[in-house]
């Protein structure tokens, strides 16, 4: 079985969702599928960490159209 990165899962079912392909409950449930709850830091608005869902409601909201992952890369910094 092959296994894809979270971030893998994260950028593929939050586009699906940003595209309205996907319910909202959907994709967080396969983005979080078997993980511990997932927070995100740095988020517009917010002091400190914040939950998935409200994460996402908050990007699109902003006017996130699409999210992206780097993949590192052997002796890159920056993936």
């Amino acid at each position: 079985m092959v296994e894809e990165p979270r971030s893998g899962r994260l950028a593929a079912w939050g586009n699906a969702w940003l595209a309205g392909t996907v319910s909202p409950d959907e994709a967080l449930r396969e983005v979080t599928e078997g993980d511990d709850a997932h927070r995100v830091t740095g988020l517009p608005g917010e002091d400190g960490p914040v939950g998935l869902a409200l994460a996402l409601g908050r990007l699109r909201a902003l006017g996130t159209r699409g999210l992206r992952i780097a993949l590192p890369v052997p002796g890159h910094p920056v993936g």
